[in-house]
């Protein structure tokens, strides 16, 4: 009878001994995705031995969840839901990631929320909403897909078909489209066009100009290139680009233009006007194949 009585003492001694975990309020609570790049990401307090459940106001792409899988005990992905119980309490001041996508076409694409753990709270259930399509998510979408397309822009610059030509790779004596420069049809402003050359491409087409800012003139940037095609129609320019990027007085520079489809018909003229930034000094000139 005196060794069981000193074993429950031990064990009682042994369990007043380890740490109590902290007695928190579990909540139902609402959440919503941020709509612009300013504001917070949602929060999902989480707790080891309990389960949290965060609902989404549109169809989840199962595949799609990127998160630490190795920190929970239990995930799970659902049609509309995600179901988390870590393994143990996230330390104070961690904040572990976690995105997922929409199966729709709608905005935002994605969920992103901040998985912590409180003293004090738990969530039971989170109800996120999307608010998809909302004006501020096609904005935000908006301004992302700009930041993405002159990121492509700025890479293509380099490396397509354009960028061959201005690193010397495709020269005049590469077996180019000659094209003659005719009279401007306005005043060149200081710009003169010495000559210039095309080439036909399996996509589109390439013609490239060289161009002089006469000593005195004031320092020349391009920025719009219209072509006018021998029927009078507009043509969609691709890119334009020129190197060096500025003319300083009395320098000549190689402006490389990409259209869809080859202006030049042998015979017919093609017009192209070259603007700079201010839009006040432009040179309009004609090309006619040879």
């Amino acid at each position: 009878m005196k060794w069981l009585l000193l074993a429950v003492v031990v064990v009682a001694s042994e369990a007043a001994a380890q740490p109590q975990l902290p007695a928190r309020q579990r909540q139902d609570r609402r959440a919503a995705l941020p709509t612009t790049s300013v504001e917070p990401i949602p929060e999902v307090y989480v707790a080891a031995g309990n389960l949290t459940t965060v609902a989404f106001n549109g169809p989840l792409d199962r595949d799609s969840l990127v998160v630490d899988r190795t920190r929970f005990k239990w995930m799970d992905v659902g049609d509309r839901t995600l179901v988390l119980e870590p393994f143990t309490d996230l330390g104070p001041g961690e904040r572990l990631i976690m995105q997922v996508g929409f199966k729709d076409r709608a905005l935002p694409a994605k969920a992103v929320l901040a998985v912590i753990s409180k003293a004090d709270v738990m969530d039971g259930k989170v109800e996120v909403d999307r608010r998809a399509n909302t004006p501020e998510a096609l904005l935000a979408a908006l301004n992302q897909k700009e930041a993405e397309l002159e990121e492509l822009k700025a890479r293509y610059a380099g490396t397509g078909p354009a960028g061959l030509m201005l690193s010397g790779w495709l020269t005049e004596a590469s077996g180019p489209v000659i094209l003659e420069v005719e009279s401007p049809a306005v005043g060149g402003q200081g710009l003169v066009a010495r000559r210039a050359f095309g080439y036909r491409g399996k996509s589109s087409a390439l013609f490239a100009i060289w161009l002089r800012n006469l000593a005195g003139q004031r320092l020349w940037v391009l920025e719009q290139v219209r072509v006018v095609g021998p029927g009078g129609a507009a043509m969609k320019v691709l890119s334009a680009q020129m190197k060096p990027v500025q003319l300083e007085p009395g320098e000549e520079g190689l402006v490389v233009v990409e259209v869809k489809t080859p202006p030049w018909v042998l015979g017919k003229s093609f017009s192209v006007t070259l603007v700079d930034a201010s839009g006040e000094r432009r040179l309009s000139i004609n090309l006619l194949k040879k």
